[in-house]
C-alpha cells in the first residue's frame, strides 16, 4: 500500500520550488518523494529529501509536459499525489489519499473557469465531439490518484488530446478535464481548500494546500468563526465583518439552548 507524492520540475526556479514544498509542508509520515525531471536538470539541492529520481526525455516543452506524467510513474506504488512546484501543504490531507482509494481520482475545481470559455478551448472541445455546455474545469496543481488501469487509461488520453492539439493550444488543464469528459469519469471532488489559488476566493474553514507563487499569508487558518467567509490573497488575509459571524453563531447558540430547554420541559 505504497503511496507517494509526486512532482514533475526542472530548471534552477522549479527545483528549489520543490526543495522549498517539501521542507515547509506537512505531509504524512508515510509517503515517498518523487521526482520526475528532464536530463540535464541539476537536481543536488534535492539529492537528500527526494527518494526517487526519474530522468525523462519529454516530446513535449512548457506546461504539456506534465500530460506525459503516465509515461514515467513507477508501478510500485498503490496510491499517488500530483504536486505543482508551488504549493504548500498546510493542514492534514489525508481525505484526498482517501478518496482516491475509494473513488480512484480526487481533485479540485478551478472554480474560475468553465471548460468551453477558458481561452477559446471550445475550438478544441468541438473537435473532439464533446458539446460546449458550461462544463466544470478541475485544476491540475494538485491531482491524488490510484495506480489502477481506469487512471492509467485517463493520463494516456490527457497525453493523446494534448499531444494532438498542441499546436492549438498550450495549457495542460483543459486537456484534463476533456479526458475526463470522454471516458465518461466522474472523480470525488475536493473542495477549493485543497488547492487554494490565493485568489481571493472565499474560504470556508481551513486552507489545506496553498497554491500560489506569493507568499502563504501569516495566520491564513487562524480565525474565530467560519462564516462570513474569509479570504486570501498573496501575503494577506482579508476579514469581512468577522464579528456578524461569531454574533450570528452566539446567536444560533442561544436559540438552540432555549429549544433544548422546551424539549426537555415536553
Amino acid at each position: 500500500m505504497k503511496q507517494a507524492v509526486v512532482f514533475l520540475a526542472w530548471g534552477d526556479k522549479y527545483i528549489n520550488e520543490v526543495h522549498q514544498c517539501i521542507i515547509n509542508s506537512q505531509f504524512p509520515d508515510d509517503v515517498d518523494f518523487i521526482l520526475i525531471t528532464d536530463e540535464m536538470t541539476k537536481t543536488a539541492a534535492l539529492d537528500e529529501k527526494v527518494d526517487l529520481l526519474i530522468r525523462a526525455k519529454f516530446e513535449r516543452d512548457g506546461l504539456l509536459r506534465k500530460t506525459e506524467l503516465c509515461k514515467f510513474l513507477p508501478e510500485n506504488y498503490y496510491l499517488f499525489m500530483f504536486l505543482d512546484s508551488d504549493t504548500r501543504v498546510i493542514e492534514d490531507i489525508s481525505l484526498g489519499f482517501e478518496k482516491a482509494k475509494l473513488h480512484e481520482l480526487a481533485l479540485s475545481p478551478a472554480p474560475h473557469y468553465s471548460l468551453d470559455y477558458f481561452w477559446g478551448f471550445d475550438i478544441i472541445m468541438k473537435k473532439e465531439g464533446i458539446a460546449c455546455k458550461g462544463q466544470m474545469q478541475y485544476n491540475t496543481g494538485v491531482i491524488f490518484f490510484k495506480n489502477s488501469p481506469k487512471i492509467q487509461a485517463l493520463f494516456e488520453e490527457w497525453m493523446t488530446l494534448a499531444l494532438r492539439h498542441h499546436n492549438e493550444f498550450t495549457n495542460d488543464q483543459p486537456y484534463f478535464t476533456l479526458a475526463l469528459e470522454k471516458l465518461g469519469i466522474n472523480p470525488y471532488t475536493l473542495s477549493i481548500s485543497y488547492n487554494y489559488r490565493g485568489f481571493g476566493d472565499p474560504i470556508s474553514g481551513l486552507v489545506r494546500i496553498w497554491h500560489s507563487h506569493g507568499d502563504l499569508p501569516e495566520r491564513i487558518n487562524k480565525f474565530e468563526c467560519a462564516w462570513p467567509p474569509r479570504r486570501a490573497i498573496p501575503g494577506k488575509v482579508i476579514f469581512k465583518d468577522q464579528s456578524l459571524g461569531v454574533k450570528f453563531y452566539k446567536k444560533v447558540k442561544k436559540v438552540e439552548k432555549s429549544f433544548r430547554k422546551l424539549i426537555k420541559k415536553k
